[in-house]
């Protein structure tokens, strides 16, 4: 009987822990620990949701790639938001940091796209996504 690829369910347990990792360090009491590995705030932010991204894809398959990397800014902004809340300045060169590291990911699909025309990412199988079938037992 084959089982169901459990990349989704690990992903979406590392998710859960960058998430939290990273609103602590962004609106917590750790703020700025990020600047003993990489000296510029925007690259931190950069580089925090190109992976953030990266495991929304991976956690959710079957979800379409924009909705997840709009999710994505939107979480930026909400970000940038407690920021000011909590007594911190919002930045937007943060928020478009966050936003070009979302859209990064989403980069190399829309280039699949123009490289392939729909007709010919159908045949070849690019654009299909596997769904697998529970095996049923037969009496």
């Amino acid at each position: 009987m084959p089982h169901a690829p459990r990349s989704p369910t690990v992903a979406k347990g590392l998710l859960l822990v960058a998430f939290l990792v990273c609103a602590i360090g962004m609106v917590g009491p750790f703020q700025g620990i990020e600047h003993a590995f990489v000296p510029w705030d925007k690259a931190a932010h950069f580089m925090a949701f190109y992976g953030l991204t990266l495991l929304l894809f991976t956690a959710f398959p079957r979800r379409r790639r924009l909705d997840l990397t709009v999710l994505a800014i939107f979480a930026g902004a909400a970000t940038e938001v407690a920021q000011i809340l909590a007594g911190r300045d919002g930045e937007f060169g943060d928020l478009c940091a966050d936003a070009l590291g979302a859209l990064a990911v989403l980069a190399p699909v829309w280039l699949e796209h123009l490289r392939f025309p729909r007709r010919e990412r159908r045949a070849s199988g690019l654009g299909q996504i596997e769904v697998l079938q529970p095996e049923r037992e037969t009496a």
